[in-house]
C-alpha cells in the first residue's frame, strides 16, 4: 500500500518516459481521449444513425428539436443519449478502443511500461474483487440514503430483465469502467505527477473526468462536483493500491449497480434490462433527477466521507510524524 501524499511506485516508473510541461500533458491527454472516443464512437454512430432514420418515433423527435425554440444542442443530445438496450451494449464495449488508443500512445510515444500505467499482476485478482465490493457497498449505500429520505422508490422486482443482457451489460461495463481509470488515472493522472505535485495531478485529472462528462442530459452543479469527487475519490484509490484493479472494479460496479442492478440512469443513460425498477419521486437533490443519483446531495455525502476514511489517517500520521 502506498502512502496518498507520496508519488507512489507506478508514477515514479513513469519517470523513465517522456516528461513534459503541464500545459503540454493537458494538451496531448485532449487530443489522445478525443482520438480514442472518436475511434470508439465509429460503430455506435453509425447503428444510431440507421436507428434514427428507420423509426419514425425518432425522426419525430428529431423534428421537434430542429424546428423547437428551445435547446437543440440539449435535445439532439436527450435524443442519442436514449438509446436502446443494444445500443448501449454496443457502445459500452467498443470502449475498448479507448484502451487500445491510451495503451499505444503511452507504449509508443511516451515509452512507459504497463507497470506505469497500474496494469501490473501483483494483487490483481484481490484487489479487483475488492473494487467490486467496494463499489457496490457505496453505491448501495447512496440509494439506501435517499430511499430513506424519500427521493426514491422502489416498485419491485423487473420480470421482463434478460439474464443474457445483464451478462453483456456486466461485462460492457467492466470494459467501460477500466476505460475510464486507464484514460483518467492510469495515463493523465500518472503522467502530470512525473513532473508536478500529487495533489495537482489527482484535483487536475479530476476535473477533466467532470468535464469530459459535461454534455450528459441532466448535468447539474452538484452532478459536476459529485464527478469531481469521485474522480479524486478514484485517485486516491489507485495511489493506495499502486495499481489500476481496485479503482476500475469500483468504477465498473458502481456503474452497474446504479444502471442494472437498481434501475437509476447512469450519468443521464437509461437502460430497460433493470433487475429492480425504481422510480424518482422526491427532490431533484435528493435524487438528482434526470442525470441519476450521481447528481443528489447523498453522493456528495457518501463521496466526501469515502475520501476522508481514505486521507484522514494518512494526513494524521504525516502530521503527527512532522512534530516529532
Amino acid at each position: 500500500m502506498s502512502n496518498i501524499f507520496n508519488k507512489p511506485d507506478i508514477a515514479v516508473s513513469a519517470e523513465q518516459g517522456k516528461i513534459r510541461k503541464l500545459g503540454g500533458e493537458i494538451g496531448i491527454f485532449i487530443l489522445v481521449f478525443l482520438i480514442g472516443s472518436l475511434i470508439a464512437g465509429i460503430v455506435p454512430a453509425i447503428y444510431d444513425v440507421i436507428v434514427m432514420f428507420t423509426n419514425e418515433d425518432t425522426l419525430n423527435r428529431i423534428e421537434e428539436v430542429l424546428i423547437g425554440n428551445g435547446d437543440t444542442i440539449g435535445g439532439m443530445m436527450d435524443i442519442v443519449m436514449d438509446m436502446s438496450d443494444g445500443m448501449y451494449i454496443i457502445t459500452l464495449f467498443c470502449t475498448v478502443f479507448v484502451i487500445l488508443t491510451v495503451f499505444v500512445y503511452c507504449r509508443a510515444i511516451e515509452k512507459r511500461s504497463f507497470y506505469s500505467m497500474g496494469v501490473s499482476k501483483k494483487n490483481m485478482g484481490r484487489d479487483y474483487l475488492i473494487g467490486l465490493l467496494s463499489g457496490l457497498v457505496v453505491f448501495s449505500a447512496c440509494i439506501g440514503a435517499a430511499t430513506l429520505f424519500g427521493g426514491i422508490k422502489f416498485y419491485g422486482v423487473n420480470s421482463a430483465a434478460a439474464p443474457l443482457r445483464i451478462l453483456l451489460f456486466a461485462i460492457g461495463f467492466g470494459i467501460q469502467g477500466f476505460s475510464e481509470e486507464i484514460t483518467f488515472r492510469g495515463y493523465f493522472m500518472i503522467s502530470i505527477m512525473k513532473k508536478n505535485s500529487v495533489i495537482k495531478a489527482v484535483m487536475i485529472n479530476s476535473l477533466a473526468f467532470a468535464i469530459a462528462h459535461i454534455l450528459n442530459p441532466g448535468l447539474s452543479v452538484i452532478a459536476f462536483a459529485n464527478l469531481m469527487l469521485i474522480g479524486i475519490l478514484m485517485s486516491l484509490y489507485v495511489i493506495k493500491t499502486n495499481n489500476i484493479w481496485g479503482a476500475a472494479a469500483f468504477h465498473s460496479m458502481w456503474n452497474f449497480a446504479q444502471g442494472i442492478i437498481y434501475g437509476i440512469s447512469v450519468s443521464g443513460t437509461n437502460s430497460s434490462s433493470n433487475i429492480f425498477i425504481t422510480g424518482n419521486v422526491g427532490p431533484k437533490l435528493i435524487n438528482g433527477g434526470q442525470f441519476g443519483l450521481e447528481g443528489g446531495i447523498f453522493t456528495t455525502v457518501i463521496a466526501v466521507a469515502c475520501i476522508a476514511v481514505i486521507a484522514m489517517p494518512e494526513y494524521l500520521k504525516k502530521k503527527e510524524n512532522a512534530v516529532s
